[in-house]
């Protein structure tokens, strides 16, 4: 698995070229550095995967099994879905946080690995989760550290995490959702995403953040455009809550992304076993990066990865020069033109795959606006188990044990 992993990493990444940085040039926000990534050579054909927003908006069902760790998903359309690692889920239930990216094959229903991001909530057995939304990269990098390390991830040390994040950055939240950070700072994220827009035919981007690099890589530009927002927010949001004045150049990124397909060679398979479809995801975590890669058709679908530049980088006016140059080599060329022509007409037809999906759906998930009426087999659904307890009631509990 490791050697196969290693071999498509460096196909993947052989296939794509590091476009123009994007920062801020007012100066406001130094300590941040998009770097998107194109692809060398872009096929005619878009994909027939969409993402899960776009999945729950046309009858994507997915319900709480009344499980900290699990939720159930139902896939009726004729179209796989892509759930996005640390896409986050939100209903009228606990929120929850997915482990890995994973394909949802069409027709198909799985139970699907997740974290609870909202601890001081109760689960809601058969609630819906009708939103998507993304973890900040600060609890990413650590889910992932401990699924590579683990094969598994410690709910408590989750909880934990989430605590301290949120006292950190200074957001307030009755039942512990780690959501709050973002509703602390939307006038930062609202009036900085802007000025790393997204360019037509971009299948990724390279985040660099004070002294941290972050990577999405997707096998499609059309699913990077679907996810964009959110994944440019997962990297945003750590720019804002901790300022810095140093950040990643150019050749750091270029080193980061040289040394990715090493890394894959310690490498665990996390894939849920309730799932029949043709992906695999893997968990990878050496040479100080960690990160995941789903993998179909001996082609990397989505990676995902993180590492810690310390003492590699700059601050930001000795990285502002790097930063011109690369603007300029790009300047006067025609690879934009070109992938902008190539891209124009393929992303017309995936918006008309993805408006077919809308007619083709079963006439009762239209109905119910998106989602699925229940089906006839669910009473195989288990009924929920007992919730395990929150850190300080077990904590109490062991207390009273030990006086006996």
């Amino acid at each position: 698995m490791a050697a196969s992993l290693t071999k498509q990493l460096e196909r993947c990444l052989d296939g794509v070229v590091v476009g123009p940085p994007l920062f801020d040039h007012s100066g406001l926000l130094p300590c941040m550095v998009v770097y998107p990534l194109f692809p060398n050579q872009l096929g005619p054909d878009p994909p027939t995967t969409i993402t899960l927003t776009e999945g729950l908006s046309r009858g994507v069902r997915l319900r709480d099994t009344g499980q900290v760790d699990r939720v159930h998903v139902e896939n009726p359309l004729d179209a796989s879905i892509l759930v996005g690692e640390s896409e986050v889920l939100v209903g009228e239930t606990q929120t929850r946080a997915l482990q890995i990216s994973c394909l949802i094959p069409p027709g198909q229903r799985a139970s699907i690995p997740v974290n609870c991001i909202e601890e001081r909530r109760l689960t809601e057995y058969h609630a819906e989760f009708t939103q998507a939304d993304i973890c900040p990269w600060n609890l990413r990098s650590f889910k992932l550290e401990q699924l590579a390390r683990h094969g598994e991830t410690h709910q408590h040390r989750i909880w934990d995490r989430i605590e301290t994040f949120l006292s950190r950055t200074e957001s307030p939240s009755p039942t512990a959702d780690l959501r709050a950070v973002y509703g602390t700072h939307a006038f930062d994220l609202n009036s900085l995403r802007h000025r790393y827009p997204l360019h037509p035919g971009q299948c990724g981007a390279v985040c660099a953040v004070g002294q941290e690099l972050y990577l999405e890589l997707f096998s499609a530009p059309e699913l990077l455009e679907d996810r964009y927002h959110q994944l440019l927010k997962s990297a945003l949001i750590e720019a804002v809550i901790a300022p810095q004045e140093q950040v990643g150049s150019p050749e750091v990124v270029r080193a980061f992304l040289g040394a990715l397909p090493a890394a894959g060679r310690a490498s665990r398979l996390v894939h849920p076993a309730s799932l029949k479809g043709k992906g695999r995801s893997a968990v990878f975590s050496a040479q100080g990066i960690t990160g995941a890669a789903l993998m179909a058709d001996q082609e990397v679908v989505h990676l995902c990865a993180h590492q810690r530049c310390w003492g590699r980088t700059q601050p930001f006016p000795d990285v502002r020069p790097h930063l011109d140059q690369a603007r300029a080599d790009w300047e006067g060329g025609a690879f934009f033109s070109l992938l902008e022509e190539e891209y124009g007409p393929r992303r017309r037809r995936y918006q008309a795959f993805k408006e077919h999906l809308d007619h083709s759906a079963p006439p009762e998930a239209r109905e119910l606006t998106g989602r699925l009426a229940p089906q006839g087999d669910e009473r195989g659904l288990r009924a929920p188990p007992p919730r395990p307890l929150a850190p300080r009631l077990h904590d109490f509990f062991l207390r009273i044990f030990q006086q006996h």
